[in-house]
């Protein structure tokens, strides 16, 4: 068909469009063996392209299996010289990072490539279930990480989970189990789009395990429930006030000014947590185990602490 200045035959080997190729005719000077040559090219360009695309996506599926099989531990003989023939060097310390997203996995399967690409690393890349997977050489950055895929897939949300080191073959499923409980300790935090890494999860790694038991909110409502009862009804703030208090170690100076309070007012409600809980502030086990409940709710519930 004639568009413009052009003569265009649509690319279709196999019914599925692959593109279109052209002969530029600004002044209607084609002739019919140009035609037929435009034709016979488009033939044979057509039919590369469908056998580029299965190289393609035969690729894919070896690097598919491959993932599959470091991440489950089976089959790890030879992954070293199968990853080899991927131009992947596996023997390189490798990093597993798991991505959540509400965008179309088609989406973040490209996103996240070129979000490697962007920041230079070397991957592996594949799926378990609905997240990509990235098997990187060298550790990523998670905060860079993160950045660079959210500015690629716009408006979506993204989350992150990145596992531990692995000297070799054998460590991936490990890496993988904790890059999963990373990722689910920051889809159950207060701020769910992010990046988290295992090595850097500390205390929530507890709170990760308590929440999944179910017993961490139990906990929580256990030694918080009466000032939480009170914040609520009296639209308060003992609950942030002992937390902040308990974060500087018990420093009534920085514990006034993070709050933007004077020094009186936080001894009053200190006061009245004493009060009103029955706590005795000034006990090592009571204000462990308050420290622990306040970590634990402004983990779940209030802005991350992290």
């Amino acid at each position: 068909m004639r568009m413009k200045d052009r003569i265009a035959v649509l690319l279709s080997p196999r019914g599925e469009s692959l593109g279109v190729l052209a002969i530029v005719d600004p002044h209607k000077q084609v002739t019919e063996d140009d035609i037929f040559a435009l034709h016979f090219a488009c033939t044979l360009l057509g039919y590369e392209l469908a056998h580029q695309r299965s190289l393609v996506e035969f690729e894919q599926g070896v690097r598919q299996e491959l993932v599959d099989d470091l991440l489950t531990g089976t089959g790890s003989y030879g992954t070293i010289a199968r990853a080899e023939a991927l131009a992947h060097d596996l023997q390189a310390p490798h990093w597993v990072v798991v991505v959540h997203s509400s965008a179309a996995f088609s989406a973040v399967t490209a996103a996240a490539a070129r979000c490697a690409e962007a920041l230079r690393l070397n991957i592996l890349q594949g799926r378990n279930g609905r997240l990509v997977v990235l098997l990187t050489a060298g550790r990523p950055d998670p905060q860079a990480l993160h950045r660079r895929l959210s500015e690629l897939l716009g408006p979506a949300t993204c989350a992150i989970g990145i596992g531990s080191r692995c000297e070799a073959p054998s460590d991936f499923p490990q890496s993988f189990a904790e890059a999963q409980r990373a990722l689910n300790v920051r889809l159950h935090s207060a701020a769910p789009e992010g990046a988290s890494a295992y090595d850097e999860l500390g205390f929530y790694r507890l709170i990760d395990a308590a929440h999944t038991g179910g017993t961490v909110e139990d906990f929580v409502r256990e030694w918080l429930g009466v000032l939480l009862n009170y914040d609520s009804a009296k639209k308060s703030e003992l609950v942030r006030t002992l937390s902040r208090h308990l974060e500087t170690g018990g420093n009534y100076d920085e514990s006034a000014k993070a709050l933007h309070i004077h020094r009186s007012t936080l001894r009053y409600r200190l006061a009245r947590i004493s009060e009103l809980t029955g706590y005795d502030l000034r006990d090592v086990n009571t204000r462990f185990n308050l420290h622990a409940a306040t970590r634990s709710w402004r983990f779940l519930y209030q802005e991350s602490a992290r």
